[in-house]
């Protein structure tokens, strides 16, 4: 869909499809490099690396902050806590693996970090096709939300997504991960973001970074 959904229910749905779709993304960025990695740039691809990792530390504190306390009032996303839990432990070590080299660039090890990404495949693609699973636009109905309860919790995720978290990893990240026939639409946010605070200022602090993304960032 190319469009943004009016629905609440398809809007929560959508969002979150949209954003595992960034995260697969880069997943598959990365471990493709590490079979031939650019060691005569590795500041910026470890960078691209960390960003990465971010991203979906910040997804996922914003949805245990919000979506999760107020969809388990009609439901039961325990589950998906569980599933988080295993894919933070594997993103903890992923991220002191990257920052040791960060530190050190003769600590850089691709084969281990590849072996690290494949060992946790399972626990992260599952995790996100189940989640997309469990919030379908009709079982949400089902367990009983209104609207205007659809509508509350977008905008709780809204407000915690964009006060939490680096802006200068997490936003360019999202905006370069985003295919070309959504950038006028997704991630929702306004027009002098999207074509000028993002470009030319949050994504200038690690420039270099983005260079390993996929799509453009405006």
């Amino acid at each position: 869909m190319t469009t943004v959904p009016t629905d609440p229910f398809e809007y929560i749905h959508w969002n979150m499809k949209l954003a595992h779709k960034t995260f697969e993304e880069g997943y598959n960025v990365i471990v493709s490099k590490l079979d031939d990695p650019p060691t005569n740039d590795l500041k910026n691809f470890l960078g691209y690396c960390e960003a990465w990792a971010h991203a979906i530390s910040h997804h996922h504190d914003t949805e245990e902050a919000t979506l999760f306390p107020a969809l388990n009032t009609k439901m039961d996303f325990s589950h998906e806590k569980e599933q988080h839990a295993a894919v933070h432990a594997f993103l903890d070590d992923f991220l002191a693996t990257v920052q040791a080299a960060q530190a050190d660039t003769s600590k850089f090890d691709a084969a281990k970090l590849k072996s690290m990404l494949e060992s946790s495949n399972d626990a992260i693609f599952t995790h996100f096709r189940e989640e997309v699973e469990h919030i379908e636009p009709e079982k949400l109905k089902a367990a009983g939300f209104s609207e205007a309860e659809g509508r509350q919790m977008i905008a709780d995720v809204d407000k915690h997504a964009k006060s939490h978290g680096d802006p200068f990893l997490a936003v360019p990240y999202m905006r370069s991960h985003t295919p070309p026939e959504y950038k006028e639409i997704w991630p929702p946010i306004p027009w002098i973001l999207r074509k000028l605070v993002v470009p030319y200022m949050l994504a200038k602090k690690h420039s270099g970074y983005w260079k390993y993304s996929p799509y453009g960032m405006s």
